[in-house]
């Protein structure tokens, strides 16, 4: 178990954070932009974490230091048709066309895009499958090469199938299959993706060329991207965008990391619960290894007269412990290989479990390669080493006559008087304490996450996301009309009791903010002029259950005639008013493509809400009518329906309206609000579950080690125990006598074990949650946890030694 877990652990650690794509030299090359930024998509003022393909562009046809240079969007669900037959969803990934040369892959069979025919928009229809989706839905079939499927109601030709191994450069993700970048207007319609610099949406991927080092590549990056920015492709961005990078509020500092390692969101989000998880797997196996060694050092005391046999036969003290230490490998190498089957199937459940909404796109490549095979090796023998060692030292001195005369008795007697098995148990118990305290404190803080005050009314709302830009809506009087249409029909639904949407949504992953001039309030610095804003449809606070604290909020009167008006939270007020009341006052958007709009007049204050993160601090924020910016329409709105019931239940329901109103309009991410916060909480979660179960799991092992130890000690005193019976004593200060000796135990274990855990807690402080890494009630049901099984597990063998005759006792042996 120990050794299994800790393999496990690695195995996804390995899998996630050290294992190489498994492409051609995949140490020459190097990711540009934010590694983590995986699926990330981003509208309005140009970034430099995730990049547009203007950028790219500049930096594929300007740059000395790569060979090549690729860039992906985000995977994508997408509808496809094959031989006539109807729409299936398959993962798609739009890609450009050296994706292939850069990455260093070669095909199965066919062939991969080339970077010169991958340069006219719409025109290269050409698809590469990959080797599961070849064998899961054409059954290998070589002849596919050639075939022609329709995705998003679109010809495309089969031209090639990527090798077994290759899963793409994302962690985590395995694409179906790849689309060349040019076809993105056909697959993704509306939004002039490949001319606009303020799409940031794509990450690239270089591959270096001879000589050149990771510096001068970032050197070389970052200044294609300062001269593009503000010179090259100045003219296409806005007069707000080339203010806001003249006055630095765009970092124009290009991230360029090493890339062999992938792409990865998991990367970032996992690095530091993975490595928690394996402290927490590593005490474990040393609680295991502790408990092996008290086993030993028991059995060493029955083998004493065989051990000193062999040194009367000239046996040197060394020989013996190398001895004791090969069987102590043989034992780790034993535990060891069932280990390794242990540590599939947990390494398994362990992605399962963080995959059970969907957060990993497709599970993780798991599989035993070299460095799972070596981290097993070397547990094995530091494992056997641990617990080994000190059964074997024991051998260096012994004396031979009483050993040979009275090798049992004595024995017996040696265990009693044992204080290495004391301190070894006193050790279990410090160690366990630090897990349970590790655990208690995260499984307190998920406790608190789940239960804290987001600011809405989330049960019983549901949300979905529909994009009718993508739909192949081209004006945004278009897509307005649409946004209306599906929100009537959404409020006629049964067991609908309200509807309303917004722009940003509840933990919809996107966000926006704009520079604002405020009536009364002059800025200290440029930051201050920023708020965060959402579009919102008609009585959005009243649906998703947001408190109105002054004023009113938006209502349908103001939706219909694009009222100038807007609703502002807590922080927002406090900010820009102090005590002051709002209400009344002029809000401005700087907005230099219409530098002559009017206002918004501010009409209610809506308490704080957490739609974006629990943890975080609230932003300030505006709220404005949703048909008031022109912008506006341009996004994918999202639907927030209030239930009557389980909203869980109205899904298909909300799904099917929509689809009936226009069977190609793309719905996403119909999810219920519980749903979604829980996703946001999925490392939490992860690591609370997983730290409890390691806590039992110690729990066992100190159980089992404990009464096997008191188990073991009361026999060596059996005779003893029936001269005091004989004598007269009562039963229970026999037991007392007993249960003193792991009592003693007890309180040095927990003595030492909650400064260690406190200080021990300091390591993961940031996944703790309005808790103290010194939290009573985590202390306390440690303690009281331990000292149930300490009492359990010392008490029962005393009783059960106190139900010997006492002349049988007397003689014992």
């Amino acid at each position: 178990l120990g050794i299994g877990a800790n393999t496990a652990i690695f195995t996804v650690i390995d899998a996630v954070m050290l294992r190489m794509l498994p492409v051609d030299h995949p140490e020459q090359l190097v990711a540009i932009g934010d590694a983590s930024r995986v699926g990330s998509w981003s509208n309005g003022t140009p970034r430099t974490d995730s990049l547009s393909y203007p950028l790219y562009r500049e930096i594929r046809d300007h740059n000395q230091s790569f060979s090549s240079v690729m860039a992906a969007l985000r995977p994508e669900q997408m509808e496809m048709a094959i031989d006539g037959g109807g729409a299936e969803k398959a993962g798609g990934r739009i890609v450009t066309g050296d994706y292939f040369q850069t990455l260093g892959v070669q095909p199965l069979i066919g062939r991969t895009f080339t970077g010169d025919e991958d340069r006219v928009p719409g025109g290269d229809p050409y698809l590469v499958i990959s080797y599961g989706y070849w064998q899961r839905r054409f059954s290998g079939d070589p002849s596919v090469i050639g075939r022609t499927v329709r995705v998003r109601n679109f010809p495309f030709t089969i031209i090639g199938v990527a090798p077994p191994s290759f899963f793409g450069d994302v962690v985590g993700s395995r694409p179906d299959f790849w689309a060349p970048m040019m076809m993105e207007p056909t697959l993704m319609p509306g939004r002039d993706f490949l001319e606009t610099p303020n799409t940031s949406a794509l990450l690239l991927i270089g591959r270096l060329k001879p000589g050149v080092t990771l510096a001068q590549a970032r050197e070389d990056v970052n200044a294609i991207v300062r001269r593009a920015l503000t010179e090259t492709l100045a003219a296409r961005l806005s007069a707000d965008d080339r203010d806001a990078i003249s006055k630095g509020l765009v970092k124009l500092q290009v991230p360029v990391t090493p890339g062999g390692h992938g792409l990865s969101r998991l990367r970032a989000e996992f690095s530091a619960p993975l490595l928690l998880l394996m402290g927490m797997v590593a005490l474990v196996l040393l609680v295991a290894c502790v408990n092996v060694a008290n086993l030993l050092l028991a059995r060493s005391t029955l083998r004493q007269r065989e051990i000193a046999v062999r040194l009367a036969i000239g046996a040197a003290p060394g020989r013996v412990v190398r001895q004791l230490l090969t069987e102590s490998i043989l034992l780790a190498t034993v535990g060891g290989a069932m280990g390794i089957v242990f540590a599939q199937w947990g390494a398994a459940a362990l992605v399962d479990l963080t995959n059970r909404r969907g957060s990993l796109t497709s599970p993780l490549v798991l599989g035993i390669d070299w460095r799972v095979l070596a981290f097993t090796a070397v547990v094995c023998l530091v494992a056997a080493v641990v617990f080994g060692l000190l059964p074997a030292l024991r051998f260096r001195k012994v004396n031979l006559a009483p050993a040979l005369k009275e090798g049992g008795r004595d024995a017996a007697g040696g265990a009693r008087k044992n204080r290495a098995g004391r301190v070894l148990i006193s050790s279990q118990i410090a160690l366990a304490v630090l897990v349970l305290m590790a655990a208690g404190l995260l499984v307190r803080s998920l406790r608190n996450l789940q239960d804290s005050d987001l600011g809405y009314s989330r049960d019983r709302l549901l949300l979905a996301r529909v994009d009718p830009i993508a739909s192949g809506y081209k004006t945004n009087a278009a897509a307005l009309e649409v946004d209306r249409q599906v929100l009537e029909r959404l409020k006629s639904l049964p067991g609908v009791k309200a509807a309303t949407m917004s722009v940003n949504g509840l933990y919809s992953g996107t966000e926006s903010a704009d520079a604002f001039t405020i009536e009364g309030f002059t800025p200290g610095k440029q930051e201050d002029s920023i708020a965060y804003d959402d579009d919102i449809g008609p009585d959005y606070f009243s649906t998703i259950g947001v408190p109105i604290i002054l004023g009113r909020e938006i209502n349908q009167q103001d939706y219909a005639s694009a009222a100038r008006v807007a609703v502002v939270n807590e922080t927002f007020a406090k900010f820009y008013f102090g005590g002051r009341n709002p209400i009344g006052h002029k809000v401005t958007l700087q907005d230099s493509d219409h530098p002559n709009a009017p206002p918004f007049d501010i009409i209610g204050v809506c308490k704080d809400v957490r739609d974006h993160s629990i943890r975080a601090a609230v932003d300030r924020r505006i709220y404005i009518p949703l048909t008031t910016e022109q912008f506006a329409a341009r996004q994918a709105p999202n639907y927030e329906v209030r239930a009557v019931g389980n909203p869980a239940a109205l899904v298909n329901e909300v799904r099917k309206a929509i689809l009936d109103l226009d069977p190609n309009l793309v719905v996403n991410n119909v999810s219920t609000a519980d749903e979604l916060v829980e996703d946001t909480l999925t490392t939490q979660i992860l690591v609370a579950r997983l730290s409890s179960f390691f806590g039992l799991l110690v729990l066992a092992l100190i159980c089992v080690g404990l009464y096997g130890t008191m188990s073991y000690s009361v026999v060596g005193r059996t005779r003893e125990i029936g001269v005091r019976m004989a004598l007269g004593a009562r039963r229970p200060a026999v037991i007392w006598m007993v249960a003193r000796e792991a009592c003693i135990m007890l309180a040095v274990g927990i003595a030492v074990g909650i400064p260690l855990g406190i200080a021990t807690s300091t390591a993961f402080k940031a996944m703790l949650f309005d808790v103290s890494k010194a939290d009573p009630l985590s202390i306390a049901a440690a303690v009281l946890t331990l000292i149930v099984i300490a009492i359990a597990a010392a008490v029962i063998p005393a009783r059960r030694a106190t139900h010997v005759d006492p002349m049988v006792a007397l003689r014992y042996e």
